[in-house]
């Protein structure tokens, strides 16, 4: 899915409306400092100065090298996140996957997807750090007084960095969609920890005033009105790498961050896993070695032999459990007001859980397109359930065979027997 892997290669944003689930006492005292109201290179620069320590503290890892930090605008982060997305796709690519997901019922027709995300991006942006440049930057239209906050989250993102080249966990997931997602979630998670962990701390000894947190709070970044409308496709694993990400790292006990930094475990994840979104979803499913479930791989799908010589594979990729819910009726937050939204439970649902591995392939003839999707379920129980919770009356047609359910959509004419045979392991 475009918003995943594009969404792990572009940056690392503080989603602003995350930040209210981790404010502390709301009567806690705390003066106004006198600060401007707007970003400022000198705010910048004394927020990473003053922040870099209690990172390194908390996260468990030195510093090898300062951060630069440079104040920009929307314009400069709309460009970040096209140069990134060179990186990874060009523009046929990201068309293709746009459609897949149109014929799959993911998202409505006409939806631009590279442009939803950059309206997003451009709304929701605090800071981002920049892989490449080894720099991060802060957007000047936010509060000067939660400078050393989002350099928290940002600061974790470099530090990692210099240890681990996240970039490089990232091309190592490629294609692999809800690997790619997986992967983001880890990073992410480890971010919100140590950003949660500090927050504390400056609300604890003053530095960090509520109503510093206020202001932000009342930013257009915090109503994220361009987020909110997006369609749970591309909504859900934007935010969920997030909140579910730290979720993850904590093994699904909230509590245990007052506990400290999980240093190891996080540590862990990034040499060996985890390897999908389901494993995000449901943590014992990476954690406990007597429920590790790790992903089932789905060939490609031979449909040239059944299409006809002139149709063409022309893209791929999977879903996993974060998105596959969508078609299944799992719920999808409405907001991020509350510890509630970190609970993998307010994210899926029995019709999703058991999902096993998937693959969708996008197949075009000149103007035709169809899209064919194979999804494996741990059960045949479970497949069962999740074809139930399907549409009956809309497309994708789908079609259930012992453990696999098959999905068919868009131009096939009358081979559309013959594909579900082949999907389902009959022809």
């Amino acid at each position: 899915m475009i918003c995943r892997p594009v969404r792990a290669a572009v940056t690392s944003v503080a989603l602003i409306a995350v930040f209210s689930t981790v404010q502390a006492d709301p009567e806690a005292d705390g003066a106004v400092a006198d600060a401007p109201t707007s970003m400022t290179a000198s705010a910048a620069r004394e927020a990473v100065i003053a922040t870099m320590p209690d990172v390194a503290e908390i996260r468990g890892l030195e510093f090898k090298q300062p951060v630069p930090v440079e104040v920009v605008n929307d314009a400069v982060v709309r460009e970040h996140a096209l140069k990134r997305l060179e990186m990874y796709y060009d523009e046929g690519m990201i068309l293709d996957l746009q459609t897949a997901y149109v014929l799959l019922g993911l998202l409505p027709e006409g939806t631009d997807v590279l442009e939803e995300f950059l309206a997003v991006l451009e709304e929701q942006a605090g800071g981002f750090y920049d892989p490449g440049a080894k720099s991060f930057f802060l957007l000047d239209d936010m509060p000067a007084g939660v400078a050393p906050m989002l350099a928290s989250h940002e600061l974790t993102h470099a530090l990692e960095d210099q240890h681990f080249d996240l970039d490089a966990r990232l091309r190592n997931a490629l294609p692999d969609d809800d690997r790619a997602f997986a992967v983001s979630a880890v990073h992410e998670g480890s971010a919100m920890m140590v950003m949660s962990m500090y927050v504390l701390r400056a609300m604890a000894n003053g530095t960090l005033t509520r109503e510093s947190l206020q202001e932000m709070a009342e930013s257009e970044a915090a109503r994220g009105q361009t987020l909110a409308a997006m369609a749970p496709a591309l909504q859900r694993p934007f935010i969920a790498a997030y909140v579910l990400g730290m979720s993850f790292l904590l093994r699904g006990e909230p509590g245990a961050l007052f506990s400290g930094f999980p240093t190891d475990d996080v540590n862990e994840c990034g040499k060996k896993g985890p390897t999908s979104s389901e494993q995000i979803l449901h943590p014992e499913k990476y954690w406990d070695p007597d429920q590790r479930d790790d992903p089932i791989t789905v060939g490609p799908i031979d449909a040239g032999r059944v299409l006809g010589r002139r149709w063409k594979r022309a893209a791929f990729g999977n879903l996993g459990e974060i998105i596959i819910g969508v078609m299944a009726g799992a719920p999808t937050p409405a907001g991020l007001r509350g510890m509630s939204e970190t609970d993998p439970a307010a994210w899926t649902n029995s019709a999703a859980a058991g999902w096993g591995g998937d693959r969708w392939e996008l197949w075009r003839r000149g103007d035709r397109a169809a899209v064919l999707l194979v999804s494996e379920w741990d059960t045949p129980e479970d497949a069962e359930e999740f074809a139930n919770a399907l549409d009956p009356g809309a497309e994708p047609e789908w079609r259930l065979r012992g453990k696999r359910v098959a999905m068919v959509a868009g131009a096939v004419g009358d081979k559309t027997d013959r594909i579900f045979n082949l999907l389902l392991g009959e022809d």
